[in-house]
């Protein structure tokens, strides 16, 4: 006998329900990669009313004030160039924040389609008190902050355990052992493990305009700010290949302006 939910003015309503809920989800994996409409070496002077068939963004009004490139505050919402980034490239551009605590952001090597799939620049984040280059997660540790969150794991101090925290605890204390271990072998960081560089006393100047240089030589990267030295990241195992190719402007919650956009291979 049948279950009720069989009958096929059930299961078929039902069916038809899962499938629309995963449409997304099947969206996504099926979608390929980004289109290229330009190539590297590339230009944009943004001297014009639209921003034309090599930019694209999943929403946020971006558009083309007064010759540059104006993102209204996107909330994370990238435009990416329709480009392929060469292995090592230079990138430079100018930029200027009209809000109130900085926050002025972009991305490279990532998917063309995501935001945090690549590396995120961020220059006077979090109400202009920090500024980082960040693989794939903006709130990722810095090497020397994961070191010691693993170090906490692998020695945690005496405590009052219940009896769930007492089954599992030496589970934990031996994978953080394991990954001491393989940083200190130099094995912890693989090219899907986020990590942060930072500091704290770049901040950004309301209506300054900033000419910004990001270079990427054998897994390098460096950022100079006006011609100074900001902040560099030797990723172990850089971001290559399909995925991570792309390069996009970006911002939070503040009005921020592009422009003079130059990539170069290196």
């Amino acid at each position: 006998m049948k279950h009720p939910w069989l009958a096929p003015r059930i299961a078929i309503p039902v069916a038809a329900c899962v499938v629309a809920v995963q449409l997304p989800f099947i969206h996504w994996a099926l979608r390929g990669a980004a289109p290229v409409a330009v190539a590297v070496p590339f230009e944009d002077k943004f001297d014009r009313a639209t921003l034309g068939d090599a930019w694209w963004s999943n929403g946020g009004l971006w558009r083309v004030v007064d010759g540059q490139v104006f993102s209204p505050g996107v909330g994370n919402n990238p435009l990416w160039l329709e480009a392929r980034l060469p292995p090592d490239v230079r990138v430079e551009f100018d930029t200027r924040s009209e809000g109130p605590d900085g926050d002025v952001k972009w991305e490279m090597y990532g998917d063309g389609r995501t935001h945090s799939t690549g590396y995120l620049f961020l220059f006077g984040a979090w109400h202009n008190r920090e500024s980082r280059i960040a693989k794939l997660d903006e709130h990722a540790f810095t090497q020397d902050e994961m070191r010691a969150q693993l170090a906490a794991l692998a020695r945690p101090y005496p405590r009052q355990l219940d009896v769930f925290e007492a089954i599992r605890e030496p589970f934990v204390e031996w994978g953080a052992r394991r990954d001491l271990e393989k940083m200190q072998a130099g094995k912890f960081y693989d090219s899907e493990t986020p990590f942060v560089v930072k500091r704290a006393d770049l901040k950004v100047e309301r209506g300054h305009t900033y000419h910004m240089v990001v270079t990427r030589k054998a897994g390098v990267l460096r950022w100079e700010i006006d011609g100074q030295p900001a902040l560099e990241m030797v990723d172990p195992a850089p971001l290559n290949g399909r995925g991570h190719d792309r390069f996009g402007f970006s911002s939070w919650s503040n009005d921020t302006y592009f422009d003079n956009l130059k990539i170069t291979p290196l």
